[in-house]
């Protein structure tokens, strides 16, 4: 027996549930073929007449003030039922509603909603009306096709139900996270001279307005007046680079050294931790690095230490004295390599470690060094302090012809001379100490790049224009209270 159900009134095939008799189906097709011929040769009153004069009319086939057999309100039977009683029928059924839950899956995981958290209604009143009214409305020969019908094909009809979208959606935006994972780019490690790649790995990503659609779909559907569980939609994403992209990873583009002195404990704690932090970093194509970013901040928690640090052009300890001249070291790799440099600063004052112009200075909030990968392939960033030397080496896919190489010539143009020695009597120091800040000449220098191929020059480039101050000697005698 055929189960037909009706959500909004629209009909679907479901199922079938057999009810009636041999003889009563008999004289259903005598009333319907009676119909018929009365149709071809008379008028609707005469076959109104001859309906009503049968003893099978509607009166036989459900009380009068009952729902007709073979109605169902989901899965509850309703037949022969007053309305009251079919909504007190169904309203016991779902009348956990509020405690069943939505359950969504994807290949990562589950994610469940209580159905109260969406606001779940059910319009039972309407549905009820529907179910009593199957049968009765129309005209007479309406009428009995819906009943002659019932005997084959059961009805379900479908309770109008509704949710909060708008919290749905806001609920996958934000909480949904067992339902996806984000997409890994490979990575690329280098381990005793060797470089060791790790795989990528796909993602999935919650489709959420799909998954909102998708959910209106299911309840539609007959309920089962128990938790809800269905797939959310979801779509695989794919990394930005895999494993094959990090093998191009096989030269050296460009290395650079810088000594330090073994005399405070304190910088050469800065270089080390500064170093360990750029090293490693993996720069994709057309990737920006920030030196600051990178190392910051210079806090104790970050393992920094207070050492000598540039600050309005005298010598003070802070917090992470000394990163400059990591900053100065990938500078200068960064130039052997022929990346794109995008903020670079010089010093206020010269410093011993590199030529002048070949400097890079960083300071919390208004000094950076920036450069960009402008190559087709991943670099990596080797980097290490210790033993007096910080060494910085760029690996990536060499593209540079092979008879091609590159100079750099720092080029004084300007000297400034000191002016006299200064003496300042400073509050903020404890009497009886002394703080001198030695004479520095000051100098305007450009950095030039020469390009030789074949051992020819054959260009030119300017690299930087560098300023330096000039700075007297100065002595500032404390005159405040001993500490």
């Amino acid at each position: 027996m055929g189960m037909r159900r009706y959500t909004s009134r629209k009909r679907y095939l479901f199922g079938k549930r057999k009810s009636g008799t041999s003889i009563f189906k008999i004289m259903l097709l005598s009333i319907m073929g009676v119909m018929a011929f009365m149709l071809c040769h008379a008028d609707y009153k005469t076959v109104n007449a001859v309906i009503a004069s049968s003893n099978t009319n509607l009166d036989d086939m459900a009380k009068e003030d009952t729902i007709y057999k073979g109605i169902y309100l989901d899965t509850i039977d309703v037949s022969g039922m007053t309305m009251e009683e079919a909504e007190n029928a169904y309203h016991n059924y779902i009348n956990n509603i509020g405690g069943m839950k939505l359950i969504l899956t994807s290949e990562i995981g589950e994610y469940e909603i209580p159905l109260s958290d969406i606001k779940v209604t059910v319009d039972e009143e309407e549905a009820v009306k529907e179910a009593y009214s199957y049968g009765r409305k129309g005209n007479i020969l309406t009428r009995y096709k819906e009943i002659r019908a019932l005997e084959e094909d059961a009805v379900t009809i479908i309770p109008k139900k509704e949710f909060d979208k708008g919290l749905l959606e806001e609920k996958l935006t934000n909480e949904a996270w067992d339902l996806m994972k984000q997409a890994k780019n490979a990575t690329v490690v280098r381990s005793n001279g060797e470089f060791v790649v790790y795989a990528s790995e796909d993602g999935v990503t919650l489709m959420t307005d799909r998954t909102v659609a998708a959910v209106e779909k299911e309840f539609e559907k007959v309920w089962q007046a128990k938790d809800l569980k269905m797939e959310a939609v979801t779509e695989v994403t794919h990394p930005e680079y895999t494993e094959e992209d990090f093998y191009g990873i096989d030269s050296l583009l460009g290395r650079y050294a810088t000594e330090y002195s073994n005399r405070v404990p304190e910088r050469i704690q800065n270089l080390i931790v500064g170093a360990s932090k750029i090293a490693d970093s993996v720069v994709l194509p057309g990737e920006q690095f920030s030196v600051y970013n990178t190392v910051a901040p210079f806090t104790e928690e970050n393992g920094y230490g207070n050492a000598g640090q540039y600050v309005d052009s005298e010598l003070v300890d802070g917090l992470g004295g000394g990163i400059c001249q990591v900053a100065t070291t990938l500078y200068n790799a960064v130039l052997e390599a022929e990346l794109q440099v995008d903020e670079r600063y010089p010093h206020s004052m010269t410093v011993d470690y590199v030529k002048k112009g070949m400097d890079a200075a960083i300071a919390e909030g208004y000094q950076d060094f920036c450069f960009t990968n402008n190559t087709e392939y991943p670099i990596y960033i080797d980097a290490y302090a210790g033993g007096g030397v910080i060494s910085v080496a760029i690996y990536g896919h060499e593209t540079r012809p092979s008879n091609r190489r590159i100079e750099f010539e720092s080029q004084i143009l300007e000297e400034f001379e000191p002016g006299a020695a200064q003496t300042v009597y400073d509050d903020t120091l404890p009497a009886g100490t002394e703080r001198i800040t030695y004479e520095h000449k000051g100098y305007y220098v450009e950095v030039w790049k020469h390009i030789y191929i074949d051992g020819e020059l054959t260009d030119s480039v300017k690299v930087n224009g560098s300023q330096y101050n000039a700075v007297a000697r100065k002595t500032r005698i404390g005159t405040g209270a001993a500490s």
